[in-house]
C-alpha cells in the first residue's frame, strides 16, 4: 500500500469515526484470502471492528478495496442525502461486487420489516427514530 493510499484511508476513518488513532490490520486465512479490518486504537486496547473488507485474493487487493469503500461512503456523506439501497450495495458489495447477491435480499428484508413496523408507528419512524437511521450509515 502506498503512503498516499494509507493517508487517504486514515483521513476517511476520521470523517466517519472522528479524530484518533486507527489500527488497520490485514488478516489472512494463512493460505489464499486476505481482508483488512479497521479498529480504533485506544492505546491499551482496541474498539470492536468498525469496518472490514470482503475476502480478497492477494495481499494488496484488500487495501484497494478498503480505499474504494471509504471513498464511495465519504462521497455519499458529503452529498448530504440519505444513503440509498444502491449506494449500500456499491459500498458493501465486496470485491468485484460478489457480495451483492447476498446483500440485496438482506436489505430488501430489512426494508420490508421496517415497512411492517411503520404501520404501528408514526410514518417514517420506528421507536422514535427515522427508519434510515437504523441502517449502517456513517455519522457525518
Amino acid at each position: 500500500m502506498s503512503s498516499t493510499q494509507f493517508q487517504r484511508i486514515l483521513a476517511s476513518c476520521e470523517i466517519f469515526w472522528g479524530k484518533g488513532d486507527y489500527d488497520l490490520d490485514i488478516e489472512t486465512d494463512g493460505w489464499m484470502t486476505y481482508c483488512v479490518v479497521v479498529k480504533k486504537d485506544l492505546g491499551i486496547s482496541f474498539e470492536p471492528p468498525l469496518i472490514m473488507t470482503g475476502a480478497c485474493g492477494s495481499e494488496d487487493h484488500p487495501w484497494g478495496e478498503l480505499d474504494r469503500m471509504l471513498r464511495i461512503w465519504a462521497e455519499q456523506i458529503w452529498s448530504g442525502q440519505l444513503m440509498t439501497d444502491d449506494q449500500r450495495l456499491e459500498i458493501f458489495g465486496g470485491p468485484s461486487e460478489r457480495n451483492k447477491p447476498i446483500l440485496r435480499p438482506f436489505i430488501a428484508r430489512i426494508n420490508e420489516r421496517e415497512m411492517d413496523s411503520t404501520v404501528r408507528q408514526a410514518p417514517g419512524e420506528i421507536d422514535g427514530q427515522h427508519i434510515r437511521s437504523r441502517l449502517p450509515v456513517a455519522a457525518p
